[in-house]
């Protein structure tokens, strides 16, 4: 779900027509990245931002690392519990 942009991120959402809007709660796009990486919403989860340039490396590193694939489940997880919490609703 985070590699393909699917799943109840704002951005995805958006595509059909199942939100106004693509904010998360503080303001920012919320899409897969933003969740992983800048949300005030998600520090605890937090991985580095990766360089555009590097991007798909990033993610290929993060998808062969036990801990990482681990926080990664934590962060999904938390995104799919706490939905309403980040995910502002202009409805």
């Amino acid at each position: 779900m985070f590699v393909t942009g699917h799943g109840s991120y704002p951005s995805y959402l958006l595509r059909f027509n199942l939100r106004t809007h693509d904010n998360c709660s503080c303001g920012e796009t919320g899409d897969p990245i933003h969740y992983a990486t800048k949300c005030p919403f998600t520090l605890s989860w937090h991985f580095q931002t990766p360089a555009v340039s590097l991007k798909l490396q990033w993610l290929k590193n993060i998808l062969t690392n036990n801990l990482s694939r681990t926080r990664l489940r934590l962060l999904m997880r938390f995104i799919c519990d706490e939905n309403n919490l980040i995910v502002e609703d202009n409805n």
